[in-house]
């Protein structure tokens, strides 16, 4: 897959979701293959698209408090 069509589709699901995890970025942006330089462009593009990024145990409070 290509960059561009793996940045379309995180930033597709990043914005179905208004939220991605660190581990999910980093598997779609293997660091090999993606240097930092990139992943911080990309951050910065989905903080402008309104799609937050956050850690593993945030996201699991932020469910569990709407199921509350």
């Amino acid at each position: 897959m290509k960059r561009k069509d793996v940045e379309g589709a995180v930033l597709d699901y990043g914005t179905q979701r208004g939220v991605l995890t660190f581990d999910e970025l980093y598997e779609a942006f293997p660091a090999e293959y993606f240097p930092p330089q990139e992943l911080e462009r990309f951050l910065i593009l989905l903080e402008d698209c309104g799609v937050r990024v956050v850690d593993r145990v945030e996201r699991r409070r932020n469910r569990q408090k709407k199921a509350a």
